[in-house]
């Protein structure tokens, strides 16, 4: 008989019930195996009996069961399950006499693992969603480059690049639109700003200029018709978000349809910032109209030579100071509006699509939460809303050589405005070397033609200007703050020479890849080795849009917008 003992339980260890051996379990990270030893808490006889040893392979594999540890039983007493066998490991001799026929072993481990990348495998996840075009329509649009990252299981980001060749009074000419669409709370949202925002957009503004009754020069005729255009993109993006989030809810209270009601309310529930540039290829006018905390950055060259990073919108969020007195003063006496630089404590844009919680009496959401979804939750809402589509519109005349970037949250979170243009120039003076002389094609550029000075950017010659009139009005209210301060941002560790490289063909994956970490492989694989979901914790879905301009001719184009392989 082994002798009694008192069980003493102690953190790290499992006890089995039927003897005093104590199984002690070490383990580690990222599927590395556990090891599990056996230590006598009593002493045993000297003589080993046959009964003992049933007793103790019979302990041994209902503890590592007890502990989901795979069982392969050897002479030494270890329980070792570094091979992570697929089919059981065979039983110990005589177990099936000592518990019966019917013996059911834990499930084998799962073959899952997380493992670091290595750079084939990090650039493979960079360029998966890569896109590049050259455009031969003489527009002043000559190339633009594409590029997402997920970090949700499914992306909840967008975009969208159209084309409209709108009749003026004077002939044929080109409005291109180009729009990065931010989700939250899944791609509902995203993915209907994807399809129908530009049409609304281009729908509000035909209405309103008559095109086929004015010249294309329309719009710098006089400040009046600048602003009529401003107005109507402002219009259509209300237009779109009331046809998004209060006419579905309104339509299924009185007319209930359970099929039809995941399909029409999910949009209105998640919801997306929206970030759209029009660009009119008659005037060289670029318009971008921003809602939420996506930004787009112009980088172009001023009359001193040097390369300026010039923001076109301003991150519409809590931290915001002009936003949170904006939200405030719509809800006085209202505490609570804005918490810990979120709406309501929650939602950390000030200005979005959808949203419905934000927008929409409470009684209206749970009625209809309640009718199809079968629960309510809790909610603070006293006076909605609290969140509105409207988008600023801030203008910019654009010249050959300029380039405009536009990217969600994911890439402002880790790189300022002026690292984002500096790594495109930077981008360009390198293609220009590789292809003699030559930017890469469809690139228009005015850098030096010296070569680039390193493959590392020491941002010597690149400085950040607002220089636009909107947005130099807010910076000398004092309302806006800073670029750096709103973000959570790490672009400070990276201006340090030695952080960035140059090894993608594409710009938007160029700006991704340094947004991750660039030079510091280790830490660009170690974010990419995270499994979707988790990765969440550590970066956000990036998408990022860089348009590229150059000269116009005389010269007939194609009209053809060409991938490039």
């Amino acid at each position: 008989m082994l002798a009694r003992s008192r069980l003493k339980i102690r953190p790290g260890s499992l006890y089995s019930s039927s003897h005093c051996y104590r199984t002690t379990l070490t383990s580690s990270h990222h599927g590395l195996p556990r090891r599990a030893s056996l230590s006598s808490s009593s002493k045993q006889s000297t003589t080993t009996t046959s009964r003992t040893k049933i007793a103790t392979a019979a302990a041994v594999v209902a503890t590592a069961a007890a502990s989901a540890c795979y069982v392969n039983y050897n002479k030494t007493g270890l329980i070792h399950n570094d091979t992570r066998p697929v089919e059981p490991s065979k039983l110990p001799p005589n177990y099936a006499a000592v518990t019966g026929p019917t013996v059911e072993l834990p499930r084998p481990f799962s073959t899952k693992s997380t493992r670091m990348l290595d750079d084939h495998d990090v650039s493979s996840r960079i360029r998966e969603h890569e896109e590049s075009y050259t455009v031969d329509r003489n527009s002043g649009v000559t190339r633009f480059d594409v590029d997402q990252l997920a970090s949700n299981p499914q992306i909840e980001d967008d975009f969208v690049v159209k084309v409209v060749n709108v009749d003026f009074a004077d002939g044929k000419h080109d409005w291109c639109f180009f729009g990065v669409f931010d989700g939250h709370g899944g791609w509902n949202t995203s993915a209907k700003l994807r399809e129908l925002l530009v049409p609304y957009v281009a729908r509000e503004l035909t209405a309103t200029i008559e095109p086929s009754k004015v010249s294309s020069a329309y719009s710098l005729e006089s400040p009046e018709n600048a602003s009529k255009i401003d107005e109507a993109i402002q219009s259509a993006f209300l237009r779109l978000d009331d046809d998004i989030v209060k006419k579905p809810f309104n339509y299924l209270l009185e007319n209930p349809s359970m099929p039809a009601s995941a399909e029409m309310l999910m949009p209105a529930m998640s919801g997306s910032c929206a970030l759209l540039s029009v660009y009119d290829a008659a005037t060289s006018t670029l318009r971008v109209a921003c809602t939420g905390d996506s930004r787009a950055v112009w980088g172009h060259r001023n009359q001193s030579g040097e390369w300026t990073a010039t923001p076109l919108s301003y991150d519409q969020c809590g931290r915001n100071q002009s936003e949170a007195q904006r939200i405030r003063s719509e809800h006085p006496g209202e505490s609570g509006v804005i918490e810990r630089g979120r709406v309501l404590g929650r939602l950390e844009p000030t200005r979005a699509f959808g949203d419905a919680r934000y927008k929409l009496p409470q009684n209206m959401i749970n009625n209809a939460v309640r009718m199809f979804f079968g629960r309510v939750a809790p909610d603070n809402s006293v006076s909605p809303p609290y969140v509105t589509a409207k988008p600023d519109v801030v203008t910019a005349k654009v010249q050959p050589g300029d380039f405009l970037i536009l990217a969600t949250d994911g890439i402002w979170d880790e790189i300022s405005s002026t690292d984002a243009v500096q790594l495109v120039v930077e981008w360009v003076k390198k293609h220009e070397v590789e292809h003699k002389g030559l930017p890469p094609p469809g690139v228009h550029s005015h850098v030096r033609k010296g070569g680039i000075l390193a493959p590392i950017s020491d941002h010597s010659d690149v400085k950040i200007v607002n220089d636009t009139a909107a947005f130099s009005e807010r910076m000398r209210g004092g309302h806006a703050r800073a670029d750096s301060e709103l973000r959570r941002s790490t672009a400070p560790q990276k201006r340090f020479k030695g952080m960035f490289v140059i090894e993608d063909d594409n710009a938007a994956a160029h700006i991704i890849r340094n947004s991750l970490g660039g030079a510091d492989k280790d830490r660009t694989a170690m974010l990419l080795s995270i499994p979707p979901g988790s990765s969440r914790r550590y970066r956000d879905d990036m998408t990022c849009l860089v348009v590229f301009f150059g000269d116009k001719t005389e010269q007939e184009a194609s009209g053809k917008i060409t991938p490039i392989k």
